[in-house]
């Protein structure tokens, strides 16, 4: 038996009900659709908006989260290596990004093929790629907060040597303090629900060349990774990975694998992702604004504008 909860919709308003009685079948007709209903990953539904010294029924967009079963296949078996929460959309992409980063592949050549069905992504790779995919299972979910969730012993967090990319100065400072509001300007569902975190390159020029949403930080740099290995566009050479928020040590590791030698965040990095940028050769940019920005490492990629 379904109880109500203070309203449901009609084709043409929200009309309100008691709390405790049963919920008609219009109203669970249409929340089922709601809840199918996904454009560029977000969905229209009800809310009760306090305002004007009162509570209104309006509608809102939120984004949508999902389990995603990341699956391997070598040798004729199939494993289950991971379950991540994700925002629906570029399933195999975001596969393809974290196969990258945790280790298990290098390359475009490692990868077979790739399928979906319903919530499950299965990539199947070339024999031996891997020489025991046992140690890369994760025991429980990865949430949308929490890129490392699963990993169980501290060898697991791994560094990324220096990257073998160009020693030359290239970055303008004039050009990087103009990716913030062409971030933003490029995320149409985050301007709808404000419930996304984004991940893009911007190469030495400024010119936008790829950007990636997704609920979980992590999640959106997987993807923007995985698009590039797609079309064996790794590494990066000359281009800013721009991230939307706080900088932690799992999104430097991911920059380090794909190869991006420049991060810029919206937000401050951690000391760990300090470190790990330090090691990894990468230049480690916080707090970009407009006209200001914290350079942690990797100051000599810098042009003197």
């Amino acid at each position: 038996m379904l109880v109500s909860h203070g309203y449901f919709e009609t084709p043409d308003r929200f009309q309100p009900i008691d709390t405790g009685t049963l919920v008609p079948e219009a109203f669970i007709g249409w929340l089922r659709h709601a809840m199918d209903m996904t454009e560029d990953g977000a969905s229209e539904m009800p809310v009760q908006r306090w305002e004007e010294g009162g509570l209104n029924i309006s509608k809102d967009s939120l984004v949508k989260e999902l389990a995603l079963n990341i699956n391997v296949r070598m040798d004729g078996s199939t494993r289950q290596l991971a379950v991540t929460m994700r925002t629906p959309g570029d399933e195999v992409e975001l596969a393809l990004g974290w196969l990258l980063s945790e280790g298990i592949i290098r390359a475009r050549a490692d990868v077979l093929s790739c399928s979906t069905e319903d919530d499950s992504v299965t990539v199947e790779l070339v024999p031996g790629c891997v020489d025991d995919l046992a140690q890369f299972v994760r025991p429980f979910p990865i949430s949308s907060g929490c890129g490392l969730c699963g990993r169980e012993t501290l060898e697991q967090f791994d560094i990324p040597s220096r990257l073998a990319l160009s020693g030359d100065p290239w970055l303008s400072p004039k050009i990087l303090m103009l990716l913030p509001d062409m971030l933003s300007s490029s995320q149409p569902v985050f301007q709808r629900t404000g419930g996304l975190h984004a991940a893009a390159l911007f190469d030495d020029g400024g010119r936008l060349t790829g950007l990636k949403e997704d609920v979980g930080r992590h999640n959106a740099l997987d993807k923007l990774v995985g698009s590039r290995l797609l079309t064996s566009s790794l590494p990066a050479e000359n281009e800013v990975l721009m991230l939307s928020g706080r900088i932690g040590y799992e999104l430097i590791q991911k920059a380090a694998y794909a190869g991006f030698p420049v991060v810029a965040g919206l937000g401050a990095p951690t000391t760990m992702a300090v470190d790990a940028a330090r090691a990894s050769g990468l230049t480690l940019i916080g707090f970009l604004r407009s006209d200001r920005f914290n350079v942690h490492t990797g100051a000599w990629r810098f042009l003197d504008d």
